[in-house]
Formats: C-alpha cells, sequence, structure tokens
C-alpha cells in the first residue's frame, strides 16, 4: 500500500480534532506526552524520567477504543519500508505473529527486537504525530529503545502548538517549473536534496509527521541534522551517543552525569521550528529553495546576530560543533544554527540566556513560546558534569584517536 494511501486510511478512522459530537477520541492530542517546563527531564539519566509502561500503555487504550484497524495502520506506517531485506523481513514477522494475539504489535515487536520501543512508538505517534524508524539503508546502524527514550524527553520540550505546526507539509507540485530558469547544476543540487518519497509521504490533510531516522548526518560526521524546509531529523547514531550520561571528553575535560543527547534533539527540532513558524499554510514554498523562515527574515535576522549566546554549563557544543565556531566557549556559526542554538537554550538555560541576551530571549518568548518559561539546566539540584579524573583523562586521550 503506497503511503498516502495509509495516511488516507488512518485520516479515515478517526477524526483529527475534537467535537461536541460524540464518538472516539481524537488523534494527536498531545495530552499524555505533555510539555514539561521543569527541570525534571534535563536532570535525568537516560534511565530515568520517561514514561513507564503501564501509561504507556494507557495512551495505546485510549486512542484505539472502538477502533480495532488503528494499530494495523499505525504500524503499517510506523514500518514503512522499501529496501528488499526490510521488506522480506517484515514478511517474516508476520508468519511468525500471525496466531498471537495481536499480531501487528507482535510485529512492531519483532521491528524493534525490544516492547519497551514498541509500545513508546506506537503511543508517541498516536499522542503526538511522530514517527520513529529505522532507516531504509538496512545496513545503517538501528535505533533501540534507549533512543526513543530521549526522544519522548525531548518532544515534550516542545510546547504542543509548535508540535502541530511543524508537521505542516510544504507543497512542491511546482517545483520543477520554480527552478526551471536556474542554471542545472543548481536544479540537480535542489533534486537531489530533495526527499524522493516527499509526495508519498504527505498525509491527506496537508500534514506531515515530524519524522526522526538514523542516517550518514553529512559527510557522515554531523551528530544530526534537519534539511532546509523538513521535519525529517537524521541522526548519525555513533556520533548522537557521544552525549550519553557517563561519556567522557578529554577536549573539553568533562564526563556527564546527565543525558546529555537531550539538547542535540532539541537544537534539531528548533531547526523545523525556524522552517515552518512563518508559514501560514497557503503559500508556494518550497523544499530547499524558496520559503520563509526565522532565520532568513529581515527582521528576525537582525535580532538573532545581535544576540549573544550563553554559556553552556557542560559545553557541551565544543563536542559536536566545529570548534573554529565556538569563540569564548560560544558558538558563533551561522545564522540557522546560531537561530537553534538561541531556541534550544530558551529551553535549556533560560536563566543565562536572559542575562546574555535579553532582548532575544523577550523575542522569543513573546513571539515564539506564547510566554511559556521553563527551568533549565542550572537549577538541577546536582552536578550535571564533573571534571575528569586523571585517570579518565589519559583513557579518553587513548580513545580518542
Amino acid at each position: 500500500m503506497p503511503f498516502r494511501s495509509r495516511w488516507a486510511a488512518l485520516l479515515l478512522l478517526l477524526p483529527l480534532t475534537g467535537g461536541a459530537e460524540p464518538g472516539p477520541p481524537a488523534l494527536f492530542q498531545n495530552r499524555f506526552f505533555s510539555l514539561s517546563q521543569s527541570n525534571q527531564l534535563l536532570c535525568a539519566t537516560s534511565q530515568q524520567a520517561y514514561l513507564p509502561l503501564e501509561q504507556l500503555k494507557a495512551v495505546i487504550e485510549f486512542y484505539e477504543q472502538q477502533h480495532p484497524q488503528l494499530r494495523q495502520q499505525a504500524v503499517a506506517v510506523l514500518t514503512d519500508h522499501k529496501n528488499p531485506e526490510y521488506l522480506e523481513q517484515l514478511a517474516d514477522f508476520r508468519e511468525d505473529c500471525q496466531n498471537t494475539a495481536s499480531p501487528d504489535l507482535c510485529l512492531l515487536e519483532h521491528y524493534w527486537h525490544d516492547h519497551d520501543a514498541a509500545l513508546r512508538t506506537l503511543a508517541l505517534f498516536y499522542d503526538t504525530k511522530t514517527v520513529i524508524k529505522q532507516s531504509d539503508d538496512y545496513n545503517l546502524p538501528h535505533f533501540t529503545a534507549d533512543h526513543v527514550r530521549i526522544f519522548e524527553k525531548a518532544i515534550r520540550k516542545i510546547p504542543p502548538y509548535l508540535r502541530h505546526r511543524i508537521s505542516k507539509a510544504k507543497p512542491n507540485d511546482h517545483l520543477q517549473e520554480e527552478i526551471a530558469n536556474k542554471p542545472s547544476a543548481m536544479q540537480a543540487l535542489i533534486l537531489d536534496a530533495f526527499p524522493e518519497d516527499y509526495k508519498t509521504a504527505i498525509w491527506e490533510d496537508h500534514t506531515h509527521p515530524l519524522t526522526l531516522v538514523p542516517g550518514h548526518g553529512f559527510r557522515s560526521k554531523t551528530v544530526a541534522q534537519v534539511f532546509n524546509g523538513q521535519n525529517l531529523i537524521v541522526f548519525t547514531i555513533k556520533a548522537f551517543d557521544k552525549g550519553k550520561d557517563g561519556e567522557t571528553y578529554r577536549d573539553i575535560g568533562i564526563q556527564y552525569l546527565v543525558d546529555f543527547r537531550l539538547p542535540i534533539v532539541v537544537h534539531e527540532i528548533a531547526h523545523t521550528i525556524d522552517n515552518f513558524q512563518f508559514w501560514n499554510g497557503n503559500d508556494e514554498l518550497y523544499f530547499f529553495y524558496k520559503y520563509k523562515k526565522i532565520s532568513n527574515d529581515q527582521e528576525t535576522a537582525h535580532i538573532i546576530a545581535d544576540a549573544r549566546l550563553a554559556l553552556w554549563p557542560s559545553k557541551w557544543f565544543e563536542a559536536f560543533e566545529a570548534l573554529w565556531e565556538v569563540n569564548e566557549g560560544r558558538y558563533d556559526g551561522n545564522t540557522q544554527e546560531k537561530l537553534a542554538e538561541l531556541l534550544a537554550q530558551y529551553i535549556l538555560i533560560p536563566e543565562r540566556l536572559q542575562q546574555s541576551a535579553p532582548h532575544a530571549y523577550q523575542w522569543l518568548k513573546q513571539q515564539v513560546f506564547n510566554d511559556l518559561e521553563y527551568q533549565g539546566y542550572d537549577s538541577c539540584p546536582q552536578p550535571i558534569t564533573q571534571p575528569l579524573s586523571w585517570w579518565q583523562e589519559a583513557t579518553a586521550r587513548v580513545l580518542s584517536h
């Protein structure tokens, strides 16, 4: 079944918005994975602060009541692949699961090789319209349940109205006409960057779920990336997992005591906010080519340029970003990256950002976050990093080569 047909099938099963008429609850209510403005998720290790299994089951039951076919359609979306190896494997899973109590959940468990990850991805999809799946390249490293849990925490740091906004799908029907007068090399670059399944992955209601997948990243070195105009986030797993609690860094001389993959995911989601903040849903806007963003709007670009980024208490970006773009411990990269950092710092270290860039802080508070404010890492009751011991330093030096 083509992707677009699967979206259509889901849309027919449940209403997308609530109404006064009696009936089943609407999908994508963001009621269970609610916004976390406190420091609870920030001050946690990878083994803490995610929803327990019983709550995940309650989420699934809430959305599936009165709709026995919903799970089948949702699992089809969450396991959709074109790779022959995946198709063969999924066929084997279906055969193994055909006599179980819930063949679709069984298939999803086989797909993840984990009961927790299956329930969590299904619950996140139902409630937040997020698709977490493996890369279609079967040979790439796979996400695990551990990754799904940190994605859950990062999503909960984003206000629900922004989650809804970044699920909008931008039209592309006239892209070929729009770029026809561009140099052939530029046309090739645009078309090469354009996701092959973009048209078929757009829902019938002109939305597209926030989608998280493993990948190579730019030049296989980028920890995570979002393409211009998109809400698809690609993670280079080996680099991404360097931010997990317990990891040590010789170059910045610290060990993480909490899970610092969270700032990475929040930073990447901030790119999707940048991509979709100003779109009114009607204009002809194009991936990688022509649309208005926070970071390329003339007025907001001045605010971004004038803002002085706060110092991260973890100095995490010195480990993950290009060092030549870090000055005095502050990231000073291009406008798009700086905007993503400002958004992330508003969520993660607001106390410091308010001091270092008060004008940008107030602009973010009023224009992007609708007066919502957060507690940041500075409010954690226990240290979130610690200096390396001489033994850790020596070990990290050897392991870094």
